[in-house]
């Protein structure tokens, strides 16, 4: 999973947006939307700044671009950071192809090679596989029931992965920082 700081280590041009590249940015959305009254002041045009300024500017140009092209309204900051992620990290496998790479894995290399079989999946479609257990799939006698719980753990990792990948590192964070400490109150309370 490639997140947006980490585009310089993984020879990508350039890191975060600088604020010139913002106001382009926010010039070009402001030119696609004229009839929407869009970053209407400067506590606006910080915010926007704040939110999107861990991504790089190519990334979110295109993102931009993207959406213009296929939304007939003016995008949200989410938006922008969605776009941004699927063509940063492309777009992740829907369930029914990561099943077909089980049960190829399954064909191929049997109840009995589970190492090998697992190094060959997709780190999701691999986790997915941990949780059901792989000989249990290669064993199971319901493989219906078994796919219909692979879709909904596989849909539900796919979310949660979907959501960090949008999220900005800065508040990844935090978010793990308020956790910790109410965690820590919590233990406090009861302790």
């Amino acid at each position: 999973m490639i997140h947006f700081t980490e585009w310089q280590r993984v020879g990508q041009k350039g890191t975060e947006m600088n604020s010139d590249e913002f106001f382009k940015f926010t010039a070009a959305l402001k030119t696609y939307y004229p009839r929407e009254c869009l970053l209407p002041n400067d506590e606006a045009l910080g915010l926007w700044f704040q939110e999107l300024k861990d991504i790089p500017y190519p990334i979110a140009e295109t993102a931009l671009r993207k959406w213009v092209n296929t939304s007939k309204w003016s995008p949200t900051i989410a938006d922008i950071r969605e776009l941004s992620s699927a063509n940063a990290n492309g777009e992740q496998a829907d369930y029914g192809e990561a099943w077909q790479e089980v049960m190829k894995s399954v064909q191929r290399w049997g109840m009995y090679r589970e190492e090998q079989a697992l190094e060959n999946m997709d780190p999701l479609t691999k986790q997915v596989v941990q949780r059901l257990g792989f000989r249990s799939i290669c064993t199971s006698e319901n493989i219906t029931a078994d796919r219909a719980n692979f879709r909904m753990i596989f849909e539900e990792l796919s979310s949660r992965e979907k959501t960090n990948k949008q999220v900005p590192q800065k508040l990844r964070e935090q978010i793990e920082q308020i956790r910790n400490a109410g965690t820590k109150k919590l233990e406090e309370n009861n302790g």
